[in-house]
């Protein structure tokens, strides 16, 4: 498999998916990602984080267990997630003396040159303090997450994450969901099927194959990983789709199960 232990520069997505558990924020499973993320920060690498988490986060404030269908009661429940969110993993980071920031951002940023290159300014200006930028949508302003259909928005984050890489020209991609990476058919749903592990180039047929299912809780699913992966393959950074299960020192050294998806040459 892939090694990617020596990149610098690594845009990691944190998804739904995988920081929810039973409909609840899974601190358990963030504090350890933020644990791994440390070390490699401690290795020199520069990390950006895009999490999502923040309806999670509001559903666990007001005690719901289902999520809302109405998009402005799911803007409230972001907007009082946020401010938990970024809480959570400034006290994780403080335990490695690491500070974090909050970047929120909307589609709207990413159309406007010079906000593009003031984000960009924002955003080399915390790495080189060492400082790691949590990025999520402004969803109290922007719906786009909750309506989208995965290829024209952000779409559970995969979409923002794929722009903010070729933004700060990262080396690679990251995005760590729940299942190992982009099978034939749903692995939550048929035991016989298959990962693929490597996709030179992103087709129709693994656009089709990524077709299958999202989460309760995100509305991305595998489908809006692989238009992720098309963007910045195009643009010449690799991408990994891996399991959050899995320490993402052993997904970059090609010792845990995952799908890459090579950037073109």
């Amino acid at each position: 498999m892939a090694d990617f232990s020596n990149v610098k520069r690594i845009l990691i997505k944190i998804g739904s998916a995988l920081v929810t558990k039973d409909n609840r924020f899974n601190n358990a499973l963030v504090r350890e990602k933020a644990n791994e993320i440390a070390q490699l920060a401690k290795q020199g690498k520069e990390i950006v984080i895009v999490s999502s988490g923040a309806v999670a986060l509001g559903m666990e404030i007001e005690k719901l267990d289902e999520r809302p269908a109405d998009t402005l009661k799911l803007q409230l429940l972001s907007g009082k997630g946020q401010v938990k969110l970024v809480s959570r993993y400034a006290d994780f980071f403080s335990e490695y003396g690491i500070e974090v920031s909050q970047v929120l951002l909307t589609h709207l940023n990413f159309r406007n040159k010079g906000q593009m290159e003031t984000i960009r300014n924002i955003l080399e200006g915390y790495i080189n303090d060492r400082d790691i930028p949590i990025i999520n949508e402004n969803d109290c302003v922007a719906k786009d997450e909750f309506v989208s259909d995965g290829d024209n928005a952000f779409s559970d984050n995969d979409g923002l994450a794929a722009l903010v890489a070729l933004l700060i020209k990262a080396d690679a991609m990251l995005v760590l969901t729940n299942v190992d990476g982009l099978y034939d058919q749903d692995p939550l749903k048929h035991s016989d099927a298959k990962l693929i592990s490597d996709v030179k180039s992103v087709t129709k047929e693994i656009e089709e194959a990524s077709k299958f299912g999202v989460s309760r809780l995100g509305l991305g699913g595998m489908h809006s990983k692989v238009i992720a992966a098309r963007k910045v393959t195009d643009k010449g950074i690799d991408m990994i789709v891996g399991n959050g299960k899995h320490s993402i020192l052993d997904i970059l050294e090609g010792k845990a199960d995952c799908t890459v998806f090579y950037r073109k040459r």
